[in-house]
């Protein structure tokens, strides 16, 4: 597998540009209390760290990435899920991938990386880091935590299979 030294930067979609100047984070679905928060209501939570390379199915890696940021599943308690609830569907605009809650909960929100602020072109406010994950699954400038009882459809695999074709 081919080693690269960081992460490759892709295009920023518009929306994410946006995003970054007024971030929020949208949880709803099957919860007990909707919430909008702001960075201010995650820089409350616990910060954790998780050392984690990124893969891609395509063949490279970048190892040795530090994220920080707060725990997935503390942000979802902050919701109340309610006991149907059994994925929560992470969201980029249309992006949209499904994680099982009990992989959610070993999940994080990056705003940092590598001791610095989560850098737009690498997926700030807020990126989904998942340990092992498909490299898919590390949804950028995340807005929107949607908690369902089945998966629904998984734009970010979807994408990937096809670039892989």
């Amino acid at each position: 597998m081919e080693t690269r030294e960081r992460l490759p930067v892709f295009p920023v979609p518009p929306a994410a540009a946006e995003q970054v100047a007024q971030p929020t984070l949208q949880i709803d679905g099957l919860v007990a209390q909707p919430r909008t928060l702001t960075p201010a209501d995650l820089a409350a939570l616990a910060r954790a760290d998780l050392a984690e390379p990124f893969a891609c199915e395509e063949g490279w890696s970048v190892p040795g990435l530090r994220w920080q940021g707060v725990r997935l599943s503390a942000v979802l308690a902050l919701a109340a899920p309610l006991p149907n609830a059994r994925y929560v569907r992470v969201r980029s605009g249309e992006y949209t991938v499904p994680v099982p809650l009990d992989q959610a909960a070993h999940g994080l929100l990056a705003d940092w990386l590598n001791g610095e602020p989560l850098r737009l072109e690498h997926g700030a406010p807020w990126r989904l880091v998942l340990s092992g994950a498909q490299c898919f699954m590390g949804v950028k400038w995340v807005t929107h935590l949607e908690l369902t009882a089945e998966p629904g459809s998984n734009t970010g695999e979807q994408i990937a299979r096809a670039r892989l074709r």
